[in-house]
């Protein structure tokens, strides 16, 4: 199984502020995103991670071990921190585009107008935005039907599969 996930933040005591997460201490978030993580996804799963993984290489390096799946690391703009923790990813890059269940998947911290295959019916995935209705993004992406946001914020603190991104988009579109 494939599955999604952008803007952790593990240890970020300044994102629960920004995005009003529902947690009142840093522990208390990092234990609930890996409580959620490793109920949906074994050992066996691939996790994209779009992004902000964690605070900091100490944070990322106890974190990681402590998560199911074989992880993929987009970076994001907060993952500059990351460099000894950045071998115990799968693959690292910047903008990657993978194979979903015979669906184009391109993969970005940031949202992008286009994308490979955005005219053929491909996907792109990704977060940064958060839950915040003040970024301009957030007005742009709700119009691209493929579009699809994957940040913690917005998907339970969960990593999601495509199908549930697709449905969340749907939703969001009623």
């Amino acid at each position: 199984m494939i599955y999604y996930l952008a803007d952790t933040h593990f240890g970020d005591g300044r994102v629960m502020m920004l995005a009003k997460r529902p947690f009142s201490e840093v522990e208390e978030m990092n234990r609930a995103l890996i409580e959620r993580w490793n109920r949906r996804v074994s050992s066996a799963d691939d996790v994209y991670i779009l992004g902000d993984f964690a605070v900091s290489d100490a944070v990322a390096c106890e974190i990681l071990p402590l998560l199911n799946g074989r992880k993929h690391l987009i970076v994001g703009n907060h993952d500059s921190a990351l460099t000894t923790s950045l071998t115990a990813f799968e693959s690292v890059s910047q903008l990657q585009r993978i194979d979903d269940n015979g669906r184009c998947v391109v993969l970005c911290h940031y949202p992008l107008l286009s994308y490979e295959n955005s005219i053929y019916g491909g996907y792109q995935v990704f977060g940064h935005i958060h839950n915040n209705p003040d970024d301009i993004a957030t007005r742009f992406v709700r119009q691209l039907s493929r579009s699809l946001h994957a940040g913690a914020d917005m998907t339970g603190f969960a990593p999601k599969t495509l199908d549930e991104l697709i449905a969340m988009k749907e939703d969001e579109s009623n």
